[in-house]
């Protein structure tokens, strides 16, 4: 089993998958601006959700930024497409500022 890494330079792309491989998605994000990534949607039994961390930049100084991280694993056969949005979830929708895709492709 393989473990796969995503970034910002991976928007828009697919990704083949095995059953069993993982995916690690790393955004840059920066939440004392109040600005957060969120997954918007995704086919949980396709690949599921099996943690979330934010962690700061080892160099940051105070306030500043870091990434914040999901661990998925592919679970069947099948495509799922992970949208993500950073946004102020208090201020709802008109306040996306960047949207993520990626299409994830699960062979056996």
């Amino acid at each position: 089993m393989a473990t796969i890494t995503l970034t910002r330079a991976d928007n828009g792309n697919a990704v083949a998958l095995r059953v069993g491989d993982r995916l690690v998605l790393r955004l840059e994000e920066n939440p004392t601006t109040g600005y957060r990534w969120a997954l918007d949607t995704h086919d949980e039994n396709v690949v599921s959700l099996q943690h979330q961390e934010y962690a700061t930049s080892p160099h940051a100084a105070v306030g500043g930024g870091g990434h914040r991280s999901w661990t998925f694993i592919a679970q069947k056969v099948g495509t799922d497409t992970l949208h993500l949005k950073l946004w102020r979830a208090w201020e709802g929708e008109p306040s996306v500022t960047r949207r993520f895709t990626v299409t994830l492709h699960v062979h056996a």
